[in-house]
């Protein structure tokens, strides 16, 4: 009997232990689901503060829903946005490879792992997260430009126009790859398919000022001025400001001695919404060089002048215009722009822009 009753005894643990585990489990569950709903509110709080451009605030809210869930792929992923938006790199990097880790197909992960990887000028990194991408989304256009454009970056340009055929055949009326196959083409040598490309651009959007301006560009190359006058006067027509179709007729106005046309078209495109801050520079300068050209000096320095608006350290900003203020006898100022000159030269190590500014100041009276 006293086996029997041993084997009372255990059957009774077991069962009181078997019971306390299945009281157990809800516990677990019970937890699990609140810190589901926890990271689920952060998420929410997230993005508020994203559509509010807080994005420090947004950050933090990720950060707080990925503690709670740590094998959460898509909260990584939009962390790894977020990150990326404040140049954070190093920790973008790190949270969208833990996303892709997490989750294999994870598109997104990849596609702003690639764009991280690109910014910091990772281009083989770069290519392989695209290429990922494409695989396992095979019509998403923009990996395909992606890798088009670091197969171009890498001046492989047979593998970059394949890939662009590619894209062609599954987006045939987006007009941005038939431009980059077009400009690939056209870096390889080969400017009568790079034309056939571009044609395709134009028959397809035929009021993309982009596209015109790309066509104009290769008429003014063969040198049929009045060809590429049309095709940038249609861009404009479309897009007044337009950057690029306004710097490139200013080019021809410039060669014909136009130099009021071409400053008019410069300024015109200097005015234009959300122009990136290098293309600014690049107009202001050309405005100065014409104002310059056409001996009006006063012209020139507000152009210059400008771009320090726009780059208070362009050393070669300042030491052209001291140079302009020291020809107009204006020394005090031309002195304090050229030693602004000397300075931001020294900072990056330029040794010849030095030996420029001390030839300027040695000059002044």
């Amino acid at each position: 009997m006293r086996w029997f009753r041993y084997l009372h005894k255990v059957v009774n643990l077991g069962l009181v232990l078997a019971i306390a585990g299945m009281l157990n489990f809800p516990a677990i569950d019970k937890a699990q689901a609140q810190a589901k709903k926890d990271a689920t509110e952060w998420i929410k709080q997230g993005r508020q503060l994203w559509q509010k451009n807080d994005i420090s605030g947004a950050i933090t809210a990720y950060q707080e829903a990925s503690k709670l869930e740590p094998k959460n792929s898509r909260i990584l992923t939009s962390l790894g946005f977020l990150l990326t938006q404040q140049s954070n790199y190093s920790s973008a990097i790190a949270a969208l490879e833990t996303a892709t880790k997490l989750d294999a197909n994870n598109a997104k992960a990849f596609n702003a792992l690639g764009f991280v990887y690109v910014r910091i000028k990772d281009y083989p990194n770069a290519l392989t997260a695209y290429r990922r991408v494409i695989a396992l989304d095979s019509k998403n256009v923009d990996a395909y430009n992606s890798v088009g454009f670091l197969l171009t970056e890498q001046k492989k340009y047979a593998e970059a126009a394949k890939i662009y055929r590619q894209a062609i055949a599954i987006a045939p009326q987006d007009p941005s790859v038939y431009l980059n196959l077009g400009y690939v083409l056209k870096l390889s040598g080969d400017s009568q398919a790079a034309f056939e490309a571009y044609s395709q651009a134009d028959r397809v959007a035929p009021f993309n000022a982009d596209v015109l301006v790309a066509v104009g560009n290769l008429f003014a190359e063969r040198n049929q001025t009045d060809e590429a006058i049309a095709k940038y006067k249609r861009a404009l027509e479309v897009n007044p400001r337009h950057p690029k179709a306004n710097l490139a007729i200013s080019t021809i106005f410039e060669n014909q001695g136009n130099y009021a046309e071409a400053i008019t078209s410069l300024r015109r495109a200097a005015n234009s919404r959300n122009i990136p801050p290098n293309q600014v520079i690049e107009l202001q300068n050309s405005i100065a060089s014409l104002y310059v050209k056409q001996g009006s000096v006063s012209g020139a320095i507000v152009a210059y002048r400008q771009i320090l608006e726009v780059d208070p350290e362009n050393a070669d900003t300042y030491l052209a215009l001291g140079k302009i203020l020291a020809a107009q006898q204006r020394f005090s100022e031309a002195r304090e722009m050229l030693e602004n000159a000397e300075r931001f030269f020294s900072r990056s190590g330029n040794v010849e822009g030095i030996s420029k500014v001390r030839k300027a100041l040695s000059e002044l009276k």
